[in-house]
């Protein structure tokens, strides 16, 4: 699993050159959540990952000292993303009952026109 964060570059340009990639761009500042280096700052092209990149790229931060750190990280990671992704899920249960609350009030409406409609026929045929 990877993934990544992308700010501009806010630190000294001097460490990483002139903070262009090779292709021009202005270097972008972004945090690594991958197993191997959770929260792991790097510079790189704005088209890393794409097939345009130029594969320009040089850590900002220093490995976690060891394996335990890393897991610690990245678990914690795990987690928030959780939580964020709960919190996203209440916003759209609660979107999506509202939506149901609403369909069903129209379909109460309908339902009464449609027996008005069967009254009305009968009454017709009736007389």
């Amino acid at each position: 699993m990877s993934s990544s964060s992308s700010h501009g570059i806010r630190s000294s340009r001097s460490e990483i050159d002139d903070g262009l990639c090779l292709c021009g761009d202005p270097l972008v500042l972004k945090t690594s959540w991958t197993h191997r280096n959770p929260g792991r700052r790097f510079f790189s092209c704005p088209n890393y990952g794409t097939s345009h990149e130029c594969k320009k790229f040089k850590w900002m931060d220093v490995q976690l000292p060891n394996q335990y750190y890393k897991d610690l990280l990245f678990n914690l990671h795990l987690q928030c993303r959780g939580i964020d992704q709960l919190e996203d899920s209440k916003t759209e249960i609660v979107k999506l009952q509202e939506e149901l609350n609403s369909t069903k009030s129209k379909n109460l409406v309908y339902k009464r026109m449609f027996m008005f409609l069967i009254v009305v026929i009968v009454v017709l045929c009736i007389v």
